[in-house]
């Protein structure tokens, strides 16, 4: 257990970070090479944009209990993005 049941999140701003935060390629390639989060690559498609895959990424971690996993993850790999919007990625669940 991972803890998430603690939060409600707001999937828009999750995904407005990972729209900034990453290209396709390497928000692929965060996944591939993590343990936690390594079969969700299964679900993206070779050609999906970083649009789609940011709401798989969004939908499996959701799904397995693992959000509060990948926003310590991006948050490790991508502090800068991640500090500007920290403060409204949890919360009341407005935008979910």
């Amino acid at each position: 257990m991972t803890g998430d049941d603690q939060f409600e999140y707001n999937y828009r701003a999750i995904r407005e970070l990972l729209l900034a935060a990453y290209s396709a390629d390497e928000l692929r390639a965060l996944i591939v090479y993590d343990e936690e989060l390594g079969p969700l690559r299964h679900e993206f498609a070779p050609n999906d944009p970083i649009v789609v895959m940011a709401d798989k990424a969004i939908g499996y971690c959701t799904r397995r209990l693992l959000m509060e996993y990948f926003l310590e993850l991006v948050k490790a790999d991508r502090p800068l993005p991640y500090a500007r919007v920290e403060g409204s990625l949890r919360g009341d669940g407005e935008g979910n």
